[in-house]
């Protein structure tokens, strides 16, 4: 009984991945035609980062010295 389900599964399976559609070699160009972020953009997006690394850090710090 179990291997008839396995049986089933790996049909299944197989039938799956026929259906789905192969990327034509032009999506991958896709990437390489992206410009540049804006300067201001990363700056912003590493402050957000340090803030919110910064208040986990002092998170954990007020959990430990409640533990304690």
């Amino acid at each position: 009984m179990a291997r008839d389900r396995r049986d089933i599964a790996k049909k299944d399976g197989a039938a799956q991945t026929a259906a789905v559609p192969v990327a034509s070699p032009a999506d991958k160009t896709l990437a390489g035609n992206q410009e540049a972020p804006h300067p201001d953009l990363i700056r912003f997006v590493r402050l957000l980062a340090r803030q919110s690394a910064l208040a986990d850090i002092a998170a954990q710090r007020a959990t430990h010295r409640t533990e304690e």
